[in-house]
Formats: C-alpha cells, sequence, structure tokens
C-alpha cells in the first residue's frame, strides 16, 4: 500500500520541492497552503511531472487555532491514515504583527502550528503501521534560548531573534513529544534543511527583504538540496525506528546545548497547551 504524508506549506520551497520528490516515489500526498490558486497550480504541476494523481490540495491559514481545527477534520475525511506528518510551513517576520487570535504572528505560525497540528492529527498517525512526525527546524535557533516570561517575544520584538527562538521550539517540541510518545510507536524527528534560496522571507518588505535576499544571492543553497534532509525522513527505510534526533545532510547531529533541557522541553509544552486552552473557551 502507497504510503500518505500530509505537507504544510507545501506551494512553494522546499515543502513543495519535497511532494514532489515523494510523487515520484509513490506517495500519497496532502499538501497544505494558504492559497487556493496556488494549491490548485502545483497539485497541477506534479501530477505532469511525476504521473502520480494521489495529491490533493488542502486550503488553511495555520496561524488561526480555527483553520487547524478546520484542517484537521478535512484531513481526518479525506485520509484512513497518516503516514507521516511533515511540519514545514514557516516564516520570518521583521516587524511586530499579531494573527486573529492574538499570538505574536513568528510564534503562532512556527510553533503554535506544529504543536497543534500535531495533537491533533497524532491519532491518525498512530493508526495501523506507527508512522512518523517531522518538524522542519533551523541551525538558526542555535544562539536562542526561551525566556518564559516573554515566550512571544512581545516585550523587545525583533524578528531575526524571534525567528531563531521558534526554531528552537521546534526542537525542543520534537524532544519532548518523542519522550512523551515513546511508546506510541510514532517517531518524532527534525531538521536543518540549509539557508535554501526560496521565497522565504518575501512576505516582508524594504531592507529587511532586500538584506535576505542579497545573503540567498551570495550563500543559499538550491531548493532542490535543501528538501534532501525531508525527503530523506519521510521516505527512507535507514530511519525507521529513529527518534527524538536533529537532523542536518541527512544526518543526525546535535542540536544546542540548551535544547536538551528537559524543563524548558516539558515547561515549553504546558505553556503551549494553556495558550491553546485559553484561544478555545471563546
Amino acid at each position: 500500500m502507497n504510503k500518505i504524508c500530509l505537507i504544510t506549506g507545501a506551494t512553494d520551497g522546499i515543502g513543495k520541492q519535497t511532494a514532489l520528490e515523494l510523487a515520484r516515489k509513490g506517495f500519497i500526498l496532502g499538501l497544505v497552503g494558504r492559497n487556493s490558486e496556488k494549491g490548485t497550480q502545483v497539485v497541477s504541476e506534479i501530477i505532469s511531472k511525476t504521473g502520480n494523481e494521489s495529491i490533493q490540495f488542502h486550503q488553511a491559514d495555520l496561524s488561526s487555532i480555527s483553520e487547524m481545527r478546520r484542517l484537521a477534520t478535512e484531513i481526518q475525511n479525506t485520509y484512513e491514515s497518516l503516514d507521516v506528518l511533515l511540519n514545514n510551513a514557516g516564516a520570518y517576520f521583521n516587524n511586530f504583527s499579531t494573527t486573529v487570535d492574538g499570538f505574536e504572528s513568528t510564534f503562532a505560525l512556527n510553533h503554535i502550528a506544529y504543536f497543534y497540528l500535531t495533537e491533533l492529527l497524532l491519532e491518525m498517525v498512530k493508526n495501523e503501521t506507527p508512522g512518523r512526525i517531522i518538524n522542519v527546524a533551523s541551525a538558526a535557533h542555535r544562539n536562542s534560548k526561551l525566556d518564559f516570561d516573554n515566550i512571544q517575544g512581545i516585550d523587545d520584538y525583533k524578528g531575526w531573534p524571534a525567528y531563531g527562538r521558534s526554531k528552537l521550539m521546534n526542537i525542543m517540541f520534537s524532544y519532548e513529544c518523542h519522550r512523551r510518545f515513546s511508546d506510541s510507536g510514532v517517531t518524532f524527528n527534525c531538521l536543518h534543511p540549509g539557508f535554501v534560496n526560496s521565497s522565504f522571507g518575501n512576505n516582508n518588505v524594504g531592507f529587511a527583504r532586500g538584506s535576505l535576499n542579497f545573503a540567498k544571492s551570495l550563500f543559499a543553497i538550491p531548493v532542490i538540496k535543501g528538501a534532501l534532509t525531508s525527503i530523506y525522513l519521510a521516505s527512507s527505510e535507514e530511519v525507521e525506528g529513529v527518534s527524538g534526533e536533529y537532523f542536518d545532510k541527512c544526518k543526525p547531529i546535535k542540536s544546542s546545548k540548551v535544547s536538551y533541557s528537559k524543563n524548558d522541553q516539558n515547561q515549553l509544552w504546558e505553556i503551549s497547551e494553556s495558550f491553546l486552552e485559553s484561544i478555545q473557551k471563546y
């Protein structure tokens, strides 16, 4: 039976490239993105290039709690189970902004979306043969630490430090999932894709966008290379049963020292749950 993979942020960059390569491997794919027109175009493009017609687009804004709940219901009604959940969607916001739920945008899209979608779909990944949950993080986490009294960075917001913290959260969340659900059979891993020449950061304007694109022109790797570790973790038999690891270039490596604090991992989990509970009351 062909494996089923749900990929968030799948209409551009490494998400789209990962979808293309997994389609070539015969995966049944659910692609999640915000723009329906773009999603339809990407599905047609991948089908045309691979001949794999088992691809569907699911529209959702993952910065919204209600949208994630709606998406989860749609996924549950579409697929009997999931073999792979690839939390790939993310963004860099140079200027402070908030979501419809009142969360800081980086925190909402880069962390809460991973956290909540995993919570909503975990039982689907547990079904039948337990599957894999993969979180796209970044080496940008390495100089970051969490301040639980200001977890969203609202008091002194700066775009790049906020992004780095969110990627640290992705890693700590992966490790905490591995520990909490070790008996489930589901594997939880995270990865650094590399500094990729994609549309990442193009939601910003002015100097922030220009300086990031200039850096890409000098140092970034092509999208096809940036997607390799995601493809590997989703499809390779070599990582069957491997869990609680941080990968770079398809190999497990050490993440930052602070990312291994079990106390901080647990505290991040608890504060994330409390944020979600506060939203769901209304």
